[in-house]
C-alpha cells in the first residue's frame, strides 16, 4: 500500500506479491517453506486481492490529486494571466479616463479663455454649458443660465425666428455665421449688438448646438463713426464742388446779373436737403433767385458789403422744416459755407469795381500796363490754383468711393482719412484765400446722329488743316478708302479727325510728315493719324486722354494747351461706340493715333441713289427761335 501510494499501482502490486510470498516465507508455518494448499491459496488471494484494491485505490487518489494539483497549476497560470490583462486594461482604462479629464479640462480652459461669449445648447434650447465671458457678457452666472431655455438672453422680438431656424439646424448642420442687425438681451434687459457663429456638436451620439457669440458693440459703433465722416465728407465735397464751381462762374466773361443768375442756380445742391432748398442773391440793383423761392421761417443769411461800400446778401431757404442740428436747421459747416459764398460775392464785386475803374483809366498809359500786369498776374493765379484745386478734389473723391466700398482694412481707412483731413484743409484754406478762378471749358457736348460717309468727313478736316501744314512746311498726306457708311454726327467727328491733327501739327517740327489713313475692316472704319513729331513719353501715354494731361505742364513750357483737346476726342469717339488708341515708342520717335468706329451694314451705294428730302421752309415761316449762350465768344 506504501509502494502504491508513493509510486503508483505498478509497485504496489509488485510490492503485494512479494509481501505475500515473503509472508509466506517467513511468518506462516511451516517457516521458511513455500506452501500452496487451497487455503493458504484463498488466504494469500484475499490478502492480494485487498491489496491490489487499495493499492488501486491509492494509484486512483495519487492521479487524482496529481490532476488537481496539474488543474490548480493551469488555474493558478490562468488567474494570474487574467490578473495581468485586468491590470493593464485598468491602467489604460485609467489613461484614458485621465486624458479625457486633461482633455475636458483643456476644453474648459480654452473655452474660459476665448474672447467671445461660447454656449452649448442642446436639440431642445437649453443651455447645457458655458464659459466665463459668457457669464460675462450676458449677466448671468454659470448656475443662473445652465439648464434654461436659450431665449432667456434673446431679445422677444427674434425668438419665434430663433426657434424655427433651431428646429430646422439639425436637417442641415452645416457652420454658418449669423450677423446683420442682431441683438442679444443682458440679464438687466438691456440689449446690444451681436455675431453669432453656430455649428453642431455629436458627441456620443448626444447632439447638441454650439454657439459662438460676440459682442460687436464697438465694431458697429466704428462703423456708424465711418458712415457718418464718409456723409460728412461727402457734404464737405459737394460745398467744395459748389464754391469750385461758383469761383468759375464769377471769373466768366458777362454782366453782374447774368453770372449771379448761374451761380444762385448751384447753390442749392450744396445743402444737406437739396430738394427743398432755395436760394437768392441781392445786391444792388441785382436780385436773383432759385425758382419757387419764397421766405420761410427756416432761413440762413450772410451780408458782404465791398470796401466802396456796395451791399448785397445771400439767402438760403428750406420750404419746410427739417429736424434741427445741435446748431439748429442748418450745419455749421453750412454756415460756413454760405459766408465763403458771401466772401466771394465781395471779391467779385470788388474785382468788378476794379475793372470799372481800370476801365475808366484806360486813356492813361500807366494805367494800363497796370492792368495789363495785373490780368497776367491773375491769369498765373488762375492756372496755378486751378491745378491746387482739382489735384486734391480727385485724391478726396478717390478716397470717398474707397471708403463707401466698406472693402478697406482698418489700417487702410484711417490712412484714408488722414489723407482726406489732410486735402480738405488745404481746399478750406485755398477757398478761404479764393479772389480769383481759372476758366476751363465747361458744357455738355450732344451728338445727333444721322447717316453720314467717315470718308468724306475725315477729307474735310485734312482739307482744312492743310495750309496750317502748309504754313509749318509739314508734309501732309491722307490715303482715305470711300463710302464709309455709318450713324454719326458728322460735325463731332470732323472735330475729332481735327484735334487729333491740330495736335499732330503742334509737336511735328518742320519738313516732318503727317499721315492720315481710312480704311475698313470688316465691320468697322479705322482712322490712323501718324506723326514724326515729339512722341510721347512712356509714362505720360496710359493718360495721355486723360483731362489736363501735358507732355510739359510747367508754366515754362513751350506749347500752350489746356490738355483738353484728347480727353475731348475720346468722349465723342466713344458716344458713337468706337475707341481710341494711342502709341509711341518714346520722345522722338512720333506718335500714332487709331481710331475704330462701327459702319453700317448692307449699305450700298450707286448712281441712282435717292437725293436727301428738301425741306419746305415754309414751314418755319413765322416761328421765332431764341438761342441762349453763357459764353460772350460764342
Amino acid at each position: 500500500m506504501l509502494s502504491s501510494w508513493i509510486s503508483g499501482l505498478g509497485p504496489g502490486i509488485l510490492s503485494t506479491v512479494l509481501g505475500t510470498l515473503a509472508a509466506d516465507y517467513f511468518l506462516i508455518a511451516p517457516l521458511h517453506t513455500l506452501t500452496f494448499d487451497s487455503s493458504r491459496v484463498v488466504q494469500l488471494s484475499v490478502f492480494a486481492s485487498i491489496a491490489v484494491l487499495i493499492s488501486s485505490l491509492n494509484d486512483s487518489r495519487r492521479r487524482a490529486v496529481d490532476a488537481l494539483a496539474t488543474e490548480r497549476t493551469d488555474l493558478e497560470a490562468r488567474v494570474r494571466e487574467r490578473t495581468g490583462e485586468l491590470a493593464h486594461a485598468n491602467d489604460t482604462l485609467r489613461g484614458e479616463i485621465e486624458h479625457r479629464n486633461q482633455s475636458e479640462r483643456n476644453f474648459r480652459g480654452l473655452i474660459d479663455a476665448a474672447p467671445d461669449a461660447i454656449l452649448v445648447i442642446d436639440m431642445n434650447g437649453r443651455v447645457v454649458r458655458m464659459n466665463d465671458e459668457a457669464e460675462r457678457m450676458f449677466g448671468y452666472t454659470h448656475d443662473a443660465l445652465i439648464g434654461r431655455d436659450v431665449e432667456t438672453i434673446i431679445p422677444e422680438r427674434f425668438q419665434a425666428a430663433h426657434r424655427a431656424k433651431r428646429e430646422t439646424y439639425g436637417d442641415e448642420p452645416a457652420t454658418r455665421t449669423i450677423a446683420g442687425e442682431l441683438t442679444g438681451k443682458r440679464a438687466d434687459g438691456t440689449e446690444f449688438p451681436v455675431e453669432i457663429r453656430v455649428s453642431l456638436l455629436d458627441a456620443h451620439g448626444q447632439r447638441s448646438i454650439v454657439g459662438i457669440v460676440r459682442d460687436v458693440t464697438e465694431r458697429s459703433r466704428t462703423q456708424q463713426v465711418q458712415q457718418q465722416l464718409v456723409h460728412d465728407l461727402g457734404e464737405r465735397v459737394k460745398e467744395l464742388t459748389a464754391l469750385h464751381a461758383t469761383g468759375r462762374l464769377l471769373n466768366e466773361p458777362g454782366s453782374a446779373a447774368e453770372v449771379l443768375a448761374h451761380v444762385v442756380n448751384l447753390l442749392p445742391a450744396a445743402w444737406q436737403y437739396p430738394d427743398i432748398t432755395t436760394a437768392r442773391i441781392t445786391t444792388e440793383g441785382i436780385d436773383v433767385r432759385t425758382e419757387r423761392f419764397a421766405l420761410t421761417p427756416w432761413i440762413q443769411r450772410a451780408d458782404f458789403t465791398t470796401s466802396e461800400g456796395r451791399t448785397g446778401a445771400v439767402e438760403i431757404v428750406y420750404r419746410e422744416a427739417r429736424p434741427d442740428a445741435d446748431e439748429g436747421p442748418f450745419l455749421a459747416e453750412e454756415l460756413s459755407l454760405i459766408q465763403s459764398l458771401a466772401g466771394m460775392l465781395q471779391a467779385y464785386f470788388e474785382r468788378v469795381q476794379a475793372e470799372e475803374h481800370r476801365i475808366n483809366l484806360a486813356r492813361a498809359k500807366a494805367a494800363r500796363l497796370q492792368a495789363e500786369d495785373a490780368n497776367s498776374a491773375k491769369d498765373q493765379f488762375l492756372a496755378t490754383l486751378s491745378h491746387e484745386l482739382r489735384s486734391p478734389l480727385n485724391v478726396m473723391l478717390g478716397w470717398t468711393q474707397m471708403l463707401k466700398s466698406g472693402q478697406m482694412g482698418a489700417g487702410a481707412a484711417t490712412r484714408g482719412f488722414e489723407v482726406l483731413e489732410r486735402n480738405v484743409r488745404l481746399q478750406a484754406k485755398l477757398i478761404e484765400d479764393l479772389l480769383d478762378v481759372s476758366r476751363i471749358v465747361t458744357g455738355k457736348l450732344r451728338v445727333e446722329k444721322r447717316r453720314v460717309d467717315l470718308a468724306t468727313i475725315v477729307d474735310a478736316a485734312v482739307d482744312a488743316a492743310r495750309p496750317a501744314a502748309q504754313a509749318k512746311k509739314v508734309t501732309l498726306i491722307a490715303t482715305i478708302e470711300p463710302s464709309l457708311f455709318m450713324e454719326a454726327d458728322a460735325q463731332r467727328l470732323q472735330q475729332v479727325v481735327s484735334n487729333l491733327l491740330t495736335n499732330a501739327l503742334k509737336f511735328t517740327p518742320e519738313d516732318d510728315s503727317i499721315t492720315v489713313g481710312v480704311h475698313r475692316v470688316d465691320d468697322s472704319a479705322l482712322v490712323v493719324v501718324r506723326d514724326t513729331g515729339l512722341g510721347i513719353a512712356p509714362d505720360l501715354l496710359p493718360r495721355i486722354f486723360d483731362r489736363f494731361q501735358q507732355g510739359d505742364s510747367s508754366t515754362t513750357r513751350t506749347h500752350a494747351g489746356l490738355g483738353l483737346g484728347l480727353a475731348i476726342v475720346k468722349h465723342l469717339v466713344e458716344q458713337h461706340s468706337g475707341q481710341v488708341a494711342a502709341a509711341s515708342a518714346g520722345p522722338g520717335h512720333g506718335s500714332t493715333f487709331t481710331i475704330t468706329l462701327p459702319l453700317l451694314n448692307d449699305v450700298t451705294v450707286t448712281a441712282s441713289a435717292p437725293q436727301a428730302t428738301v425741306m419746305d421752309r415754309s414751314l418755319l415761316s413765322g416761328v421765332r427761335v431764341r438761342v441762349v449762350d453763357d459764353d460772350a465768344d460764342a
